[in-house]
């Protein structure tokens, strides 16, 4: 094998060495950049998917605060004391007394409207009440105010029988002193 010549020697050694250096790029260096780029393609793809789940994050904090405030919202519907301004909605309070007390019979003697009180988003409207009526009218009135919207409660109930002063004087027998509050809130500030 000595017979070949010096410059086919040098080009067969040459292409020996190019086919090792192909080889080695073919086996080693070309696995070794495919699987670079693949990582650089997970790498960006889970950038992508890591931006993506934050933005919804964010979103769904909004999301679930709007539904808790329309959850808030769609809970006080009816049942809060609608109005703008504290005097009015005292003012419709003291006409749905007047209306219950007419309807049911009891006499209204007074109404008055006490001062209010803030509490958070919440204002208290009340009145306080003075009526002469019978048992089933107490009954009536105190009915509709538990089962009325917007919510209205009582408090502070004073409830006194008549006075006995002869046997003559019958007329007002039955008929019930009554002394309470009755209260309900409205909304104060942004809904």
């Amino acid at each position: 094998m000595n017979g070949l010549s010096p410059v086919v020697g040098r080009l067969l050694a040459l292409a020996l060495l190019a086919a090792a250096a192909l080889g080695a790029w073919v086996g080693i260096v070309e696995p070794v950049t495919a699987r670079f780029a693949e990582h650089d393609r997970t790498i960006e793809q889970s950038r992508d998917l890591l931006s993506r789940h934050i933005r919804i994050a964010h979103e769904r904090q909004q999301l679930e605060a709007q539904l808790a405030a329309l959850r808030d919202s769609r809970a006080a519907t009816g049942r809060l004391i609608e109005g703008d301004s504290f005097e009015l909605t005292a003012a419709d309070v003291q006409n749905r007394l007047k209306t219950l007390a007419d309807n049911s019979g009891a006499e209204l003697k007074s109404t008055q409207i006490l001062p209010a009180e803030d509490l958070e988003n919440f204002r208290k409207v009340a009145v306080r009440v003075t009526m002469m009526a019978n048992a089933e009218a107490v009954q009536s009135i105190f009915y509709a105010l538990e089962t009325a919207t917007p919510y209205l409660f009582l408090d502070r109930l004073d409830l006194r029988g008549p006075k006995r002063r002869s046997r003559r004087k019958r007329k007002n027998e039955g008929i019930l002193q009554l002394r309470f509050d009755v209260f309900g809130y409205m909304r104060i500030g942004t809904p």
